[in-house]
This record gives C-alpha cells, structure tokens and sequence, in this order.
C-alpha cells in the first residue's frame, strides 16, 4: 500500500516551484522565510551508479520547518 503522506499536494508542488524559481541556487539545508513560514531544502540521491559508489542524479524538496 503507497504511502500517500510522501506524496506532494498540488498546493506543496505550487510553493516549491515558486522556491525554485526563486533560489534556484539553493545548497542543501539552506533555510528561507517564504509568506510568513520558514522552509528548508534537502537534498538526496535520485540515481546511483550500478554498485551505490557515486551519486549520477541529485533530487531535492523544500519542507516546511516552521
């Protein structure tokens, strides 16, 4: 069963292009206040090479901290 609490709603998607366009050279952990919240970027690893050794792809979220 997908755990569906993972999955964005169109109003998180709507926020985090807008974060997007306007930090689009945020590093990992940066923190930002955006209308009143304060959120945070976090980076993971999308694609890995066959035997996990190097990350080929990087994706990213913005979470709201607070």
């Amino acid at each position: 069963m997908p755990n569906y609490k993972d999955q964005p709603t169109s109003e998180e998607e709507r926020i985090a292009r807008e974060l997007d366009g306007l930090y689009p050279k945020a590093k990992s952990k940066t923190v930002v206040e955006y209308r009143g919240k304060i959120y945070q970027i976090r980076y993971s690893p999308a694609t890995e090479t066959a035997r996990g050794e190097k990350v080929k792809e990087w994706k990213h979220r913005w979470v709201l901290v607070r």
